[in-house]
């Protein structure tokens, strides 16, 4: 998105609104008994110590994202989670989840003859609405039957459910695993979406949806050509507890925001959960809630990052024989500015117009500035800003950072002047209200015409700046006109930093990643700390191993912060796709 300068008041918000996704209460359903195969290499080992079986018939297993042949080989970038939790990739359920069993036991139900058949146990009973099976079959699709068992001793069958080849199938929960050669240990890829794992949705009669699941007891029809392997299952549960119903949102401060909720009529509530997040993916049935066990309805979520949005669900737990609601429709507010650690901003939130974002200011002067979209209309937004000759220069001042000047930060961002070369400064004011309060830190020729490979600027800021000054750009007085975009607020960063005068140097790798993360000289290392755009940690990692397992973080830009033992701490930029 593109930023035209313009400077206006700030821009408060706070919101309440309902989202489309559908009040669904996904819940993992662990299994207890009835797997018959390893079919998941992990670890360091051979393939064939770490298996007993195949998922092909010709000898090939699934892969781990742990997995290495010895301690020296090269990581995998592929294969499945190491936590085994697999976020289903079906639009249809976003939520849902499945929780695979252990990697060093039996792992799968293996199902290979015409009339193979096996039942799994679930831990706990549950109705379910629908019923989801994570499974997958190779070479060849397969044809299974499928018998649900309840606890009341009664059972419904489900016919002639195919299983699609794990090449090229619809409907995958997640693909492009790998698999690995348990004779020679010779690995492969899995060619981008190769070998997928797919789910199938079972759906119980009306009269059988009210009935805790015990088993499921699944037989296979088709011939030997092929192999179908099932690894778990999750449900979308009943419950006679009603949903609650979100009310507008209340008072709302930088760190804090007010919320409530009506209980539907008939529905005895003894408390509520509260989860909240800054990513809008509807939590699952087994996600931890920020705020469990809340009574009455409505309070107050405290800890919050200053000007960011976030979206919030409430569910009820009641006395009822299900006990537990599913997560209601989806809220959303945002904080009132104040002090930010870090931040990034593209501008894309804003309608093209608008002068500039909340929390910035512009100071009056010649020219314009204001918040402008590329052709087409839909294309990413960003500022604008154009210049008189000999006219006053005109800034844009930034939010207030809390670390102005701590010495340790820089400014990143794109930009580009149309139709020639020209010039922005960079600098700070100490009176966001008085232009003449610039002081220039740092003047940038700005040659590229496009937001190309050359079109990012950073900006190291020293730690001469005053505490409580607010970073500004201006333009020169040259009659130019200035795009710029992506704008962060971030800790100075490299790929690789070097650890004192022994010049051995600490690296994280790939960059970007997919789910893991893998750190060299892990030993120098105490704690690792994740933390999103807006400053606010997501996860700490204690005595760390050289493998961090990202995989429920969502896609985007992450800081990963490194404290070592001598006491000083690196903060590397990384993006998970």
């Amino acid at each position: 998105m593109k930023f035209k300068l313009f400077f206006g008041a700030l821009n408060i918000i706070a919101l309440f609104s309902a989202s489309a996704v559908t009040a669904q209460n996904f819940q993992q359903l662990p299994i207890t008994s009835g797997f018959n195969a390893d079919v998941i290499a992990n670890g360091t080992a051979s393939s064939s110590v770490s298996t007993n079986n195949d998922v092909d018939g010709v000898s090939y297993a699934l892969v781990s994202r742990d997995f290495q042949l010895t301690a020296s080989s090269t990581p995998l970038t592929y294969g499945l989670p190491v936590n085994g939790i697999i976020n289903s990739a079906v639009a249809a359920t976003p939520g849902l989840s499945y929780k695979l069993a252990d990697y060093n036991s039996s792992n799968a139900l293996r199902l290979w003859y015409p009339n193979d058949s096996g039942t799994l146990v679930f831990a706990t009973p549950k109705p379910a609405l629908k019923l989801y099976m994570l499974a997958t079959s190779a070479s060849y699709a397969s044809t299974i039957n499928i018998t649900i068992n309840f606890t009341d001793t009664t059972s419904q069958t489900f016919t002639g459910i195919t299983i699609s080849p794990w090449m090229n199938g619809s409907n995958f929960a997640i693909q492009g695993v790998g698999r690995i050669k348990r004779t020679n240990d010779a690995l492969e890829s899995g060619y981008g979406t190769f070998p997928s794992i797919y789910q199938i949705q079972l759906v119980p009669d009306t009269a059988n949806q009210t009935k805790p699941i015990q088993s499921v007891t699944i037989t296979k029809t088709s011939s030997t050509q092929a192999v179908a392997t099932i690894y778990a299952f999750s449900a979308d549960v009943y419950s006679d507890c009603a949903v609650p119903v979100l009310q507008p949102i209340g008072t709302v401060t930088t760190t804090s925001a007010n919320v409530s909720w009506a209980v539907p009529a008939g529905t005895a509530a003894i408390s509520h959960d509260i989860y909240y997040s800054t990513n809008n993916t509807a939590p699952n049935g087994s996600i931890t809630p920020n705020l469990p066990g809340v009574t009455g309805t409505s309070t107050t979520i405290f800890g919050l990052s200053p000007s960011t949005i976030y979206y919030y669900w409430v569910r009820a737990n009641c006395s009822s024989a299900t006990n537990q609601s599913a997560w209601s429709f989806m809220g959303t507010f945002k904080t009132l500015c104040g002090p930010m650690t870090s931040m990034f901003e593209n501008f894309d939130t804003y309608s093209p117009g608008s002068i500039v974002p909340d929390c910035w200011i512009r100071l009056v002067g010649g020219g314009s500035q204001q918040i402008s979209s590329s052709l087409p209309a839909s294309a990413p937004r960003n500022i604008y800003q154009s210049t008189n000759v000999s006219a006053t220069p005109t800034y844009v001042v930034l939010p207030v950072f809390s670390n102005v000047n701590a010495g340790t930060n820089q400014l990143r961002f794109k930009a580009r002047v149309a139709p020639d070369a020209g010039a922005l400064i960079i600098g700070y004011v100490t009176d966001p209200s008085d232009a003449s309060t610039f002081v220039v830190l740092q003047t940038l020729a700005i040659n590229n015409t496009s937001y190309a490979s050359n079109a990012e600027y950073i900006v190291p800021i020293p730690n001469t700046v005053p505490a409580g000054a607010r970073l500004a750009i201006g333009t020169k007085d040259d009659g130019k006109s200035y795009y710029w975009d992506d704008m962060y607020w971030e800790a100075n960063t490299l790929a690789t930093s070097e650890l004192g005068g022994n010049k051995k140097k600490l690296m994280i790798h790939p960059n970007p990643f997919k789910d893991v993360l893998y750190i060299s000289d892990v030993e120098k290392v105490t704690s690792v700390t994740i933390s999103d755009v807006s400053g606010r940690v997501v996860r700490t990692i204690e005595n760390p191993s050289k493998e961090i397992d990202l995989n429920l973080l969502n896609s985007g830009l992450y800081l990963v912060t490194l404290h070592l033992k001598d006491g000083t701490q690196y903060t590397i930029k990384t993006i998970k796709k």
